[in-house]
Formats: C-alpha cells, structure tokens, sequence
C-alpha cells in the first residue's frame, strides 16, 4: 500500500540512483560468474574527478543493494576491480564515453575510453546486477559507447535546478549534457542562478552545460554597431560562464527585428501608427531570409571567446511553414553549427471529416514527420551537424502533469526510427526534454539502452524491467504495458487537448461564463498562463482553419477507446500477486491517466452543452442543456474528488517544473469549488431567465 506524500517528496527518489536489492541469498555464484559478494577492492588508475566519483558511486551502489563493501585501493595486485583510461583495441567501446569491460574468475578489468567512459562502465556493472538481483557478473567482454551526443535534458527536479544527486541520476542515464535558460549572465527563468557553480559541478559527473537563449535581441545583424553589441551580448555570456558547451537559439526565444518583407518589421506588442494591426507573423514563427546573417554574427561572437563552442539553431516554430521556405533557410546556413529539428511534430492526418496536425511534443506518432525530414534531407546534403528533440527522457504535453508516459512498445517504436535517421541523415545529437525535465523511470532506462551501441536489445532489457515489476508475473507487466502503449495511439494531439484538459489533467476548470484558473504561487515561471479554459475552443491548427467542432466527436470517441485500453492495463496490473512498491506505483500513474481522460471527455461534453445552452430558442432547450450541464458538472467533481488520494500517494504526478504544482490536492479542492460555483452561481442565471 503507498503512503501519502508530502509535495516534493518525488526529489528524494529522483535523487537517489540506488536502492535496496531484496536477493534470495540461497543463490550462488555459479562457475561462470565472478563474485562481488566479499570485501571488494577497486583499482582506479586515473585522476579524474569523474571518474573517482563514478567509481565511489559503485561503492555505495554495492552497499545500498546488497550490503556488500568496497572500498578504493592504490594497489593494483590486490584489487578485484581495475578500472583505467586505454584506447585501441576496445571494439564497440572505442570512442567517446565508451568502454571495455572484461570479467574473469580473477575480477574485472575496466578499459574507458575516456573518463566518462570509465564512469559509464561502473554505471552498467550495476545495470546489470540490478537485473540479475544479485551480485555477480558472468565473465565474459562488454564493449560498449553512445550512439549519440550530446544526450540533452533539462531538470525535472525544478527549474534550472541541478543538485549533486540529480546531476549523477542524470549520468546513470546517459546523458552527458543539460540546459539552463539564460536570460543574462546572473539570471536564469528561474531567477538569480549561479551559472559557473552548475558547470563546475556537472562537469565533476561527466556532464557539459548548455544555455538555452533567453536573450533579448533587439537588433539587427547589419545595424551599424551591431557586431559590437553581439560580442557584448553573447560572447559576453561565454565570458562571464566559463565552460559553457553551447547555446541553443529558437525562433520564439530570438524574435530579433527581421528585414524580411513576409514578418512584422516591429515587435509583435507594438502597432503601426494607425492603430491597426499587421496581418504577417512575428519573426520567431516564421523563417526569414536573414536567420543566417543573424546566426553567423551570434556565432561569431560567441566563437571569439569560445572557439569550439556549439552554437544549436532550432527550427521548432518553422514546422507548420511550406518547406520551400524552411528548406531556402537552410540552405543558407552556415555550416559550422548544429542545427535542432522537432522529431514528430507538425505531421497532418486525418480525424473524422477534419484534417488535422500534431500540434506540439506527442508520443501518439512515433515519427519521424515530413517537417524533420525535409531538414534533415538539406543537412545532410550540405554537411550540418543534425540534431533532434525527440522527448525519450519519457515526457510530452501529451499528459502535462504525468512525470512520465509509461508506454515502452511506442517509444521503442521511435527509438528505431531515430537510430534510422542517425545512419540515413546523419542524426548525432539528442534533445531529450524540454522545460518538463528528466525524471528517471524504465522509460529513460530503455532509452538509454536503445541509444547506446552494444547494449542489450529492446526484448531483453524490457524482460529485465518486467521482472523488477513483478518477479513472478513479468507477462503481465508486458501485457498490461503493450495495452498502454496501444492506447496512446489513438491520442490526437491538438491544441485543445495539449493546452487543455491534458495539459493539467483533472484540476482542469469546466467554465461556462468566467473563464476562471488557479491563481498561480509566487515564482512560478508559466503556471496557469501556459493551458486554456473556457467553451470557445476553436482550433487555430497552425494556418488550417479546422473548426474543433468539426472533430471534437470523433475525438470523444478516441478518448473513450483510450480510456478503455487503460483501464484494461490496469486490470490486468491489479491481478499480479505480491505487487512491489513500484507496481503500485504504475498502477496509480494508470489510474491518473484514466482520471486524465475523465476529464477531458467531460470538458467536451461541457463544450456541446453550453454551445446547446447559449444557441438555445426556447425553455425547453435551456432546460435539456442545464441539465446536461449540471450532470457533467457533478460527474466531474466525482472525477476530482477521487483523484486527490492518487496524487496524494506520488508527488511527482501533478507537478511539471514551469508551472509547479498545477494538479495538487490543494488545486482539485479548488477546482471542486469552482465548478460548483457554476452549478449554482452561473446556471441560476439561465434558471431565471426561463421563470418568466
């Protein structure tokens, strides 16, 4: 049974890489495994900081999960583990972060490529006795290294926020690199930040850091004195944080005062002189001819101080543009930079009678879609490094307050398309999270594993995860999950969805004359600003005029199938004996998700009714809508109601870094009372007027 929890609990175990191995103690060794179980010495033969850290972090992984300790020595004869820095002759771990790892009756040689790959190799000694369950290693040689780098997240334990203990969860999962906004040299989204302090510390676990722009560009590239203020500007970050890795550029971020004929010429909060708006788009949401005189100078000033730094240009606003345009942009880039392309999004299909387009990060398409291609295709052609936001670190706007999407055949199913696109296009680098961050679950171990060159495949590795599940009944961990992963197929992934009942789950308001939201706590970077409420849901679908009422049955009727596929998953969960804590934990995420779909069900049943009530041409029809009205009204304050004790027994579900806690208890008692404030307060306005 899961105990309550207090609000960030979830931080204790997102920050601890380790946990108890319950072993049956009559099993042995057998005569093709090397026993860890006895006093342990460790061997390290390098002075690095990553790598002395890795190697302690075994020693206490060994303490933590079996009770075994170990300890370092100096002499190499004596230890049972020598880990060292060689290159050549290490088959798939030649490379960067890659290792060697050879086992035999007298202990186990660790051969790093580099010191992140000595690291690497402690962090899959304890992969793989945490799926063993228990402390030996069969012999034989591991060679292995990342398909991919960087491996990119930002935090999920708060925003910008990296402790010790997340950033070494963060290298237990592969990744060598995170981001923070950067609005200025002293300041972050989240606020006056120690920049220098975050890289000197993910530098200890083999982590590089990334800035991700937030500044503000107020000039034009050919603006006299502009090359002057850039180098003020951006090389001035890179000389104020030292060792920085990179920086991230993104159209909505960079809305610098573009010269093409086809945007506003003046920021989208001013108006012309007459008062009447300009019909053309902003530049951050449109490709314009002079992108590539503005990252050429960015780069330049930036590469003045930094010379090998990586300079990312993203195109995740261009998307819903005619490839023409967006293909003409790339082609003009420099080639000396890397540029970022969406995995899945922006996709178009069809839905009911409506056509339809992925509208923002989704796991329903595994991808990859013709807005990535096409820019992968012109990278490829003219030689730029390519990398994709793909969100395998298992989180979307998909479920905005899930810490994870627990749908391990659908993800594999996108892990394979984009080692695809690493051999056909040249992919090398991964985004892996947006401002949602990375929480650690099987999810981010099966990405690691697929990203990772001599690593186990899918089956094999979803086995090992089934059976930490359950030991005893891994097919129905399997079965249960293939259900999920089914389920999420028939998601549509639109604006009304995503920024709505989706994004905050059952706290979600059901509105009918004020469009009211709960009132956002102090520090809180978007909060309520970053979802929609309210009846006029009219799907702006990126320039495709599609009326969500034309689709909104047929998406009721998805709704309902996905509703049903989870509670089929959890029905076969809740039939598994002995259920572990972490089985009781999936099993309320699944409940959340059926809560979730509650929801949204109930708030499109709110949107026909009250079109029904306010179109209304006699009594009686406002009295059929006031009662379908208050039916959907208390139904879901049921839904509510029973979610509070799911979210009560994991913290981390409702809680999504830039809004924080928007599904809490303390928001879902809130939410209770706001729809009965218009049960009462707003439908007594239509039950008089049909009095006289």
């Amino acid at each position: 049974m899961l105990r309550k929890e207090n609000q960030y609990d979830f931080r204790k175990s997102m920050c601890s890489p380790h946990k108890r191995i319950y072993r049956d103690k009559s099993v042995k060794a057998n005569e093709n495994e090397f026993s860890l179980d006895k006093d342990l010495k460790i061997a390290l033969l390098s002075d690095s900081i990553t790598a002395k850290l890795a190697a302690k972090d075994f020693c206490a992984y060994l303490k933590t999960a079996f009770g075994i300790v170990a300890r370092l020595t100096d002499d190499e004869k004596l230890a049972d583990i020598v880990a060292k820095e060689e290159r050549g002759n290490l088959g798939d771990g030649e490379g960067y972060m890659g290792y060697k790892r050879t086992t035999d009756k007298s202990g186990i040689v660790i051969c790093g490529y580099d010191d992140r790959g000595i690291a690497q190799a402690f962090y899959g000694i304890e992969d793989d006795l945490n799926a063993k369950g228990h402390p030996y290693l069969s012999f034989g040689c591991t060679a292995k290294r990342p398909a991919f780098s960087p491996r990119m997240v930002h935090s999920g334990y708060g925003l910008d926020e990296y402790p010790d203990e997340y950033l070494s969860v963060c290298a237990h999962h592969g990744y060598d690199a995170i981001i923070i906004f950067v609005k200025d040299a002293e300041h972050s989204a989240h606020g006056p930040c120690d920049f220098n302090d975050i890289v000197r510390r993910a530098g200890k676990y083999g982590i590089d850091v990334y800035a991700y722009s937030y500044l503000s560009n107020f000039m034009h590239p050919a603006a006299e004195g502009a090359k002057e203020v850039f180098a003020d500007v951006y090389g001035g970050i890179f000389k104020a944080i030292e060792g920085l890795k990179g920086m991230i550029f993104v159209g909505e971020s960079i809305e610098f005062p573009s010269r093409d004929p086809k945007v506003v010429p003046l920021s989208r909060k001013m108006l012309p002189s007459d008062g009447i708006p300009d019909p053309r788009i902003t530049p951050g949401w449109w490709p314009c001819n002079d992108y590539p005189e503005w990252i050429s100078l960015v780069r330049d000033s930036i590469r003045a101080v930094k010379p090998d730094a990586d300079v990312v240009f993203w195109t995740y606003n261009f998307g819903w543009v005619d490839a023409k345009y967006r293909c003409e942009l790339i082609r003009n880039l420099p080639t000396d930079i890397s540029l970022l392309v969406t995995f899945e999004m922006f996709e178009k299909y069809p839905l009911g009678d409506a056509n339809v387009m992925i509208c923002d990060y989704t796991a329903s398409s595994v991808g990859p879609g013709q807005y990535f291609l096409s820019e992968a295709e012109v990278a490829a052609e003219r030689g730029i490094r390519l990398y994709s936001m793909v969100n395998t670190a298992g989180r979307t706007w998909d479920y905005g307050v899930a810490p994870y999407e627990p749908f391990p055949y659908q993800w594999n199913k996108r892990y394979e398309k984009i080692n695809e696109c690493r051999e056909k296009y040249g992919l090398c680098g991964l985004m892996e999270s947006h401002h949602f961050g990375f929480t650690p679950s099987f999810i981010t171990r099966l990405a690691k594993n697929a990203y990772t060159i001599g690593a186990k495949s899918f089956d094999e590795k979803m086995d090992d995860i089934a059976r930490e599940f359950s030991a005893t009944e891994p097919q129905k961990v399997k079965d249960a999950l293939k259900i999920w992963s089914e389920a999420i197929t028939h998601y549509n992934a639109s604006d009304e969805n995503q920024y709505g009942p989706f994004r905050i789950g059952p706290a979600y308001p059901l509105c009918l004359k004020k469009l009211l939201k709960f009132p956002n706590k102090p520090g809180t970077h978007f909060g309520n600003i970053i979802y929609s409420v309210g009846r006029n849901l009219v799907a702006y679908d990126h320039g495709m005029q599609t009326s969500f009422s034309i689709r909104i049955r047929e998406e009721m009727k998805q709704t309902v199938i996905m509703k049903k596929l989870y509670e089929s998953g959890i029905r076969i969960l809740k039939s598994i004996k002995n259920k572990n804590n972490d089985l009781l934990r999936l099993i309320n995420l699944g409940e959340f998700l059926v809560k979730c779909h509650i929801t949204a069900l109930n708030a499109k049943k709110m949107y026909i009714e009250t079109g029904k009530l306010l179109t209304a041409t006699n009594n009686e029809q406002i009295r059929k809508a006031i009662a379908a009205i208050e039916r959907i009204g208390k139904a879901e304050i049921a839904n509510a109601t029973a979610t509070i004790p799911i979210v009560e027994k994991d913290s981390a579900i409702g809680f999504e870094p830039s809004m924080l806690y928007q599904c809490s208890k303390e928001n879902l008692l809130w939410k209770i009372k706001q729809v009965n404030y218009m049960l009462t307060t707003e439908l007594d306005y239509y039950r008089e007027a049909i009095k006289y």
